[in-house]
């Protein structure tokens, strides 16, 4: 079942969906490629909303009509093309990282560097190297088909439930079946195991362990430390510790009663698991009943819990406490110089806050507050963004901000350093302040205006039908769009990327 030969037909598929997306991107961009090439400038693309610098010169730039459409490259050099909800393409040259979205999240393409990564439901994929045809890939066509070629260039594939090899899945090496459950074979380092009827029986040998088991009447495992039986699972199982660091005995007859007897720890168990008490060098931990009351002693900590009223856990690098399970949680976590605190009150409100430490002191360096469906707010370094409304249950995920959150993004408020903008409606209205002092503001493709602290005022109406722009002796005024009076000295201008 298994062949050192190319596998043609798995790289080929994911190749085909590779480029099923990028002609896609290429056939919405063709018939709009105007209005990127179109200078801003006044600051306002025609019919568009957003910034005042030429997509010529590199610096951001942005052509936005509602939350459906939008063509943009921001300050961090990324460039996203988005018509929601049906497409999105995000490209960062810089990393060599591309997203394409087409009506996600039915399907997601994501490219690193020679990376390749895709899903397409019902059919998902990767290609370590799209360049070398011999590179380890994979493709699934769920629950039927799956296709691909290894690391060590071992071509494979499969046919659910008739036959097949799969490598790599479910921490298996490599898996073959015939007519499944009838026949599964696996290999996982130098242990091998056959299995006939699945789950009944199975045999696996090797120099890790041997295990026999014709489920659920007898079965036994056995490595150079433990032995493991059961009979008529789950009602008895036995195990045996015999290794350097632990010797002893573990049993169990569900659901009457369990025991554990090493020389490490010492326990018992009533009506399993609901009554229980154990005890080690370290840790106590009684449970009577679980889960409605547990009591830790742990190694470095404690833990309280009456579920599902309250729960208290501290250890020596945190804590974390719920009230009314699952409605109320914290938690706050120290490791090293970092600091994570986190507060939820499900699905309302969440707040995430990082810090780090300054002379034994903590400083807020990131943080996140978002109050269900009202607003979120985000900081981190000399970013913030505010927004509202927020309807996404998750922070910043990538599918979501990318194809629906803009949908609900009627006021946006981002900052960096000492500059902000302000946006309503997607540009409909927009003031704001860039880093170099300079003071803006823009009613949609209607009027925009702009003036600095010794920068006299630049004004556009309905786009350029009329309008000023220019500074001193290059000041201009711009009329019916294509016409000027004057000198223009956009190339002269500064600008903040």
């Amino acid at each position: 079942m298994q062949s050192n030969g190319h596998c043609a037909g798995a790289w080929g598929l994911s190749g085909f969906f590779r480029v099923l997306a990028l002609a896609g991107a290429a056939f919405c961009l063709a018939p709009l490629a105007w209005a990127g090439t179109t200078p801003a400038t006044n600051g306002v693309s025609p019919a568009a909303s957003e910034t005042h610098v030429s997509a010529f010169a590199g610096k951001p730039w942005r052509f936005r009509l509602g939350p459906v459409f939008e063509w943009s490259h921001d300050r961090r050099g990324v460039d996203e093309f988005a018509l929601r909800p049906l497409f999105s393409r995000a490209s960062d040259d810089a990393q060599h990282e591309h997203y394409t979205d087409v009506i996600w999240p039915w399907s997601s393409f994501h490219e690193r560097e020679k990376y390749f990564d895709w899903w397409a439901f019902p059919a998902f994929g990767k290609d370590e190297n799209v360049d070398a045809p011999l590179s380890r890939h994979t493709l699934w066509l769920l629950p039927i088909y799956c296709e691909g070629r290894t690391r060590a260039g071992h071509n494979f594939a499969a046919v659910f439930p008739l036959g097949g090899t799969v490598c790599d899945f479910l921490g298996m090496d490599q898996m073959e079946f015939l007519f499944f459950p009838l026949y599964v074979g696996y290999h996982q380092g130098h242990q091998t195991g056959e299995c006939y009827l699945w789950p009944i029986y199975c045999r696996e040998t090797g120099p890790v362990r041997d295990k026999y088991r014709v489920f659920p009447f007898y079965g036994r495992m056995t490595n150079a430390t433990e032995r493991d039986s059961f009979v008529l699972w789950p009602f008895w199982t036995e195990q045996t510790f015999d290794g350097p660091k632990k010797k002893g005995t573990a049993e169990m007859l569900f659901p009457f009663y369990g025991s554990v007897n090493t020389d490490k720890q010492k326990g018992w168990m009533v009506l399993p698991p609901f009554f229980s008490y154990l005890k080690s060098e370290d840790e106590t931990r009684l449970h009577c009943p679980w889960p409605f009351y547990q009591k830790e002693r742990l190694k470095n900590g404690d833990k309280t819990a009456y579920w599902p009223l309250w729960d208290d856990t501290r250890t020596s690098t945190g804590e974390r406490r719920y009230i009314l399970w699952p409605c109320w949680w914290e938690y706050r976590s120290e490791a090293s110089d970092r600091c994570e605190t986190s507060s939820y009150l499900v699905p309302f409100y969440y707040q995430d806050q990082f810090a780090h430490k300054v002379e034994n002191h903590f400083v807020s360096d990131m943080d996140y507050l978002r109050i269900w469906p009202l607003f979120s707010q985000s900081r981190s370094g000399e970013d913030s963004r505010f927004r509202f409304l927020e309807l996404s249950p998750l922070r910043d995920a990538r599918g979501l901000e990318s194809n629906w959150a803009p949908f609900w993004s009627l006021y946006v408020c981002e900052r960096h350093g000492s500059a902000y903008d302000h946006d309503v409606l997607w540009g409909l209205a927009r003031w704001g302040k860039q880093c170099d002092d300079i003071h803006y503001g823009q009613v949609g493709p209607f009027f925009f205006w702009s003036h600095g602290p010794q920068a006299s005022l630049e004004w556009s109406f309905l786009s350029g039908l009329i309008g000023r722009e220019g500074q001193g002796d290059h000041a201009c005024t711009r009329w019916l769009w294509f016409f000027h009076s004057g000198q223009s000295a956009d190339e002269n201008r500064k600008q903040c990327q």
